[in-house]
């Protein structure tokens, strides 16, 4: 519960007790002064009314005080920030780096967005903890020169806003381990990044094409790799391809064992595959990215952009 909860609840006690001894009060006088009950009466829904009153409008001035804090998306002052660029220069144009750096906010931008959709809040406790390891952390003199801030103005401004982003898809990821179980963190991370971008071009189309735009940033052609192997594992959210298992017994070896053998396994995620791919069957696989697992340094995981059964089991 935030501060301005407990001191609308502290607030309501207050006027809680008030009212009772009031009431109290009213009781022990109306046998002797029937005559004003409805004076007092009159007198009682004054002050019940301006409890209620009172507790509205601290509570919604505490809901207020909360949504200001949340950054909102698209944030411009943000993403010039993000870029490393003077919000108060106009028309600034973006180098190599600048568009990468473009993409990556765009990135961000849709699990962010795909977490609000999915009503997921951060807990104070969560963000001040984060906050903590960010505020220790050293600002570059030159970067904070570049957007013409001091550092407490930093991280007031961009700090602050992006941490409540970060730990809000931190929280995400949390949360989607329920929905995508038994999967590596690097599998969850795809599977969820897949959702998140198809909800964020469906949602958000106009404002992407339109920040594209104003910073001439053409949507980038991916450029996509390919695996050939053989299949030998599939889970519920995930298929795992190994090159040159063709004369692998899948049925007698494990899959440690053929992966141990020829060391160049790759995970990729179950969506958009053949309903006929199964154990054995020989596949070519497009993707765009591929990352390691700083705990699983012989299998890779990877992202899908096409699949195609080169032969069956």
């Amino acid at each position: 519960m935030s501060k301005v909860d407990v001191r609308v609840l502290n607030d309501l006690t207050e006027s809680k007790k008030r009212v009772m001894t009031n009431v109290v009060q009213h009781l022990e006088q109306q046998k002797i002064k029937k005559r004003s009950w409805h004076w007092q009466y009159s007198v009682m829904s004054i002050i019940l009314t301006v409890c209620i009153g009172i507790f509205i409008y601290t509570q919604y001035s505490g809901s207020q005080e909360q949504t200001a804090s949340i950054p909102t998306l698209f944030d411009e002052k943000l993403l010039y920030f993000y870029l490393g660029m003077d919000p108060n220069v106009k028309d600034q144009k973006l180098n190599a780096d600048g568009k990468v750096r473009f993409e990556s906010y765009l990135h961000l931008e849709s699990l962010y967005a795909y977490a609000q959709s999915k009503g997921v809040v951060p807990t104070q406790e969560n963000i001040d903890k984060e906050l903590e390891v960010m505020q220790e952390s050293s600002i570059k003199p030159e970067r904070l020169k570049k957007v013409n801030l001091t550092k407490e103005e930093y991280f007031e401004q961009f700090t602050k806003p992006m941490t409540y982003k970060y730990v809000t898809i931190g929280t995400l990821l949390e949360q989607e381990k329920n929905r995508y179980n038994d999967v590596e963190r690097m599998m969850l991370l795809f599977l969820v990044e897949r959702d998140a971008l198809n909800y964020f071009e469906d949602h958000n189309s106009q404002e992407i094409a339109s920040l594209r735009e104003k910073y001439d940033v053409p949507v980038k052609e991916k450029e996509s790799r390919s695996k050939d192997g053989v299949v030998v594992a599939i889970k519920e959210h995930e298929f795992l391809v190994v090159s040159n298992a063709g004369g692998s017994n899948i049925g007698e070896q494990s899959v440690d064992e053929i992966v141990k053998k020829y060391g160049n396994g790759m995970w990729f995620p179950l969506i958009d595959t053949p309903k006929t791919l199964s154990l054995g069957d020989y596949v070519e696989v497009k993707y765009n990215q591929d990352r390691t697992q700083h705990n699983i340094k012989i299998i890779r995981f990877a992202d899908i952009d096409s699949i195609k059964i080169l032969e069956e089991h």
